[in-house]
């Protein structure tokens, strides 16, 4: 029964399968990331038919496969438009951005809205995010390997670290150094934490 369901799944997700090349090598990692979330341990060399349907049952996924897409010119956009009609991406989650590196991992995305000038390669947001414009007027960066946690808050024209942490519920208005843990409101630079997240993550 397990293996008849998975064969349904796998056809009833044709047409999205056949899509994903058009992403690329970006989408390729994403769906590695999803994956394998920590940044600590080595990305999967390959992948079983049971975890790519997992993976593009995920909502989230498909939203960002879709923003691939749209920015990838007028014929894309227009699958990008039909496949979401029929495979539904994240309803709760809002992606402006012409520049995202490959490897980006939403963890849920619920109630999250993403607009960055650029965000860089094996980024991971959280649920219920905002990153985006203040009256400065320009979004936010994000680096390389950027992990923002749940409820903070990312906004103007900064830019967040390569290996930058933001904590969860944190407000970050001001640049974050790269390999910093920030928290708070406004947030600010946790001194030695990331020594310890670092640990905390190589723990089994």
């Amino acid at each position: 029964m397990r293996h008849l369901l998975l064969a349904s799944r796998f056809v009833a997700y044709l047409p999205l399968r056949l899509a994903l090349p058009l992403g690329g090598t970006a989408t390729d990692r994403d769906i590695r990331r999803q994956l394998q979330p920590r940044l600590d341990l080595a990305l999967p060399t390959s992948y079983t038919s049971a975890e790519l349907v997992r993976v593009l049952a995920h909502r989230p996924f498909r939203s960002i496969f879709y923003g691939r897409l749209r920015s990838s010119g007028v014929a894309h956009r227009l699958l990008a438009g039909g496949l979401s009609f029929f495979y539904r991406g994240e309803p709760a989650l809002f992606i402006t951005c012409e520049d995202i590196g490959p490897g980006l991992m939403l963890m849920h995305g619920f109630a999250t809205i993403i607009t960055a000038e650029r965000i860089g390669t094996d980024c991971q947001i959280a649920q219920q995010v905002t990153i985006g414009y203040d009256d400065r007027g320009s979004p936010p960066v994000l680096g390389d390997r950027v992990r923002v946690g749940a409820n903070a808050v990312v906004l103007g024209p900064i830019t967040v670290g390569d290996d930058a942490v933001v904590g969860a519920g944190a407000v970050v208005v001001r640049d974050v150094p790269a390999g910093a843990v920030v928290g708070g409101v406004p947030a600010r630079v946790l001194e030695g934490a990331a020594d310890r997240f670092s640990a905390a993550r190589r723990e089994p």
